[in-house]
């Protein structure tokens, strides 16, 4: 049985796409908002913004001050985040399901009506710069971050995601706001309720908390277009820690395209669990105190990673295990159990 099946489906004329599902026995009820806008969005010299817009969202609207969304979802029993990708951002809510309601309403106030205030706004930069700076004392951020500037000259793909300080820094608040009534509009975003809760009920009170919203045709700013290369790229970074981290990429094909799936596969067989011809090749040898394999498959482009954590002397052993693993993989291609 499919694992949709019995999912209620509806698109406001707005645009919205609105999904429910019920899920028998289940005492809790999730709300989930993604929007079509991220890292891949932002013009260069607005790097970082859709991050921003991630956390201002829960900053206060023109009904609920700066705290009450957080408040009011807390004394309804829930709890609320967010999360911000390549390729969209994401806002979600958790409660018992008699907070259906109320959960819906917080998080279509928060959604369709943030203040933006300017004082919050700087505010929250400074706590995003914070954010970003560890991620620079971070070497696994570093090195997944330098193996896109190294894979990729042209999609933004190759940027550092979050922003950087001269950036961020100069933000206006007009920035955000235009940049949020440009991309975050009814027709990019899907609504998504699963839980214990009456279905039908809960597509009603979505209808009823999200028709509203005006309908508006997004700006669209693509990233450019990356030409092929097939040569080798290889970067040191050096600092001051004991374990090194090593990251080989290759890149790879979106989500939709025909060969995700079997570079999902690919990546189980390298790495997924002890049977894994990674872990049986570096990690019960010796030579790695961590490994993985994944394919990464945003909407537009796609990177297949081989990630590595190891005593720096053994770094070269490790590369070779780690391509002999890789070959034998192009040559032969995994078989029976291995597959299974």
């Amino acid at each position: 049985m499919s694992w949709s099946a019995g999912v209620l489906r509806d698109v406001l004329p707005n645009g919205l796409t609105i999904l429910v599902q019920h899920m028998p026995a289940t005492p809790a009820v999730a709300i989930v908002t993604r929007v079509q806008a991220g890292f891949f969005d932002e013009p260069d010299p607005l790097v970082g913004i859709s991050h921003v817009v991630e956390h201002m969202f829960f900053k206060g609207t023109a009904t609920r001050g700066v705290g009450e969304i957080a408040r009011e979802t807390r004394e309804a029993g829930g709890y609320l985040n967010a999360a911000t990708s390549y390729d969209y951002t994401t806002f979600y809510t958790v409660l018992p399901v008699r907070g259906l309601e109320q959960g819906l309403a917080i998080q279509a106030d928060a959604l369709q009506h943030p203040l933006f205030d300017a004082d919050e706004l700087r505010r929250e930069i400074g706590v995003i710069l914070q954010e970003a700076r560890r991620k620079l004392d971070t070497p696994s951020v570093v090195v997944h971050e330098t193996l896109h500037q190294l894979l990729f000259d042209r999609h933004r793909i190759r940027r550092w995601r979050i922003g950087t300080e001269e950036t961020l820094g100069r933000l206006t608040r007009e920035e955000v706001l235009a940049y949020y009534r440009q991309r975050y509009v009814p027709s990019r975003t899907v609504l998504a309720i699963a839980g214990g809760m009456d279905a039908e009920r809960a597509m009603a009170l979505a209808c009823r908390h999200y028709a509203a919203w005006p309908a508006a045709e997004p700006v669209v700013d693509r990233s450019p277009e990356e030409p092929p290369r097939r040569e080798r790229r290889a970067r040191t970074l050096r600092g001051d820690v004991r374990q090194a981290d090593l990251m080989v990429g290759w890149r790879g094909v979106p989500a939709l395209h025909d060969d995700a799936v079997p570079l999902d596969v690919a990546a189980a067989v390298l790495s997924a669990g002890r049977s894994s011809w990674l872990y049986r090749g570096l990690r019960e040898t010796g030579l790695a105190s961590a490994v993985g394999a994944w394919n990464y498959t945003p909407l537009e482009v796609g990177v297949f990673y081989i990630g590595i954590s190891l005593d720096p002397d053994r770094m070269e052993e490790a590369l070779r295990g780690a391509w002999a693993a890789v070959a034998r993989l192009r040559a032969d291609g995994p078989e029976g159990d291995t597959l299974a």
